[in-house]
């Protein structure tokens, strides 16, 4: 009889740890997250890939006349993301000891006849992206596949001579992984380009809640089981 009642108390601890960690256990770990330490956001993913672009472009320039000054003529963008882009070549082309001026879509004069060199460039690609979202177990918690690229082509002119002097297309990309309850502290709200689609659907959305329904029913089966057998 001890024996009888010591098993059917091992059975109700089963079913309510089991209950416990199928229904709290994942939820509790997301809520202690609170911040993203030694995690970058999307847009710090965007400027470092953006920095990365310009220093390898600056790289390539080679020696610049002294005095002289480099237009930046942006001939294709990729949309709001652009000025990330523009202020790495600003900042990180002035930290280099080159003058530079802004060549908008109306030629002016004033700023052309400055110029000793064009730097022509089109950003072909500058986005974050969310390539997977998956779980690391079938109940487990959710992770986020982050992917970053940034793709430029760029022409380099010495206007003195009409030579094109260095043409490129220059590839950057950045990769890693993260919590899914991580997300809305890597997103910005006033950046669209920082929240990207979210393709979560996957066949297990289906089947997780049945499984789980079918596993919770079962064990509360048990437990009521065993308490009326006492």
């Amino acid at each position: 009889m001890d024996n009888f009642m010591r098993n059917k108390g091992f059975v109700k601890a089963v079913c309510l740890i089991c209950l416990v960690a199928i229904l709290g256990i994942d939820p509790l770990f997301a809520a202690s997250d609170k911040s993203p330490r030694g995690i970058p956001t999307n847009f710090e993913i965007i400027e470092r890939i953006s920095a990365e672009t310009v220093r390898e472009i600056i790289s390539g320039m080679g020696t610049i006349r002294q005095e002289g000054v480099v237009l930046l003529n942006k001939t294709k963008g990729a949309g709001s993301v652009d000025f990330v882009l523009e202020n790495a070549f600003v900042r990180d082309m002035r930290d280099a000891g080159i003058k530079v001026a802004i060549e908008g879509p109306k030629k002016d004069e004033a700023v052309v006849g400055s110029g000793n060199y064009r730097l022509s460039y089109q950003i072909v690609r500058l986005a974050v992206s969310y390539p997977r979202i998956s779980r690391t177990w079938w109940l487990g918690s959710k992770h986020v596949a982050r992917a970053a690229q940034a793709d430029v082509f760029v022409q380099f002119i010495d206007l003195a001579t009409g030579d094109i002097a260095w043409v490129k297309e220059i590839h950057k990309e950045y990769n890693d992984t993260i919590d899914y309850s991580k997300l809305k502290l890597v997103e910005e709200a006033q950046y669209d380009f920082t929240r990207p689609a979210r393709s979560e659907f996957r066949m297990t959305k289906l089947l997780e809640p049945l499984v789980v329904g079918g596993i919770v029913v079962g064990l509360v089966y048990l437990f009521f089981s065993n308490q009326s057998s006492k």
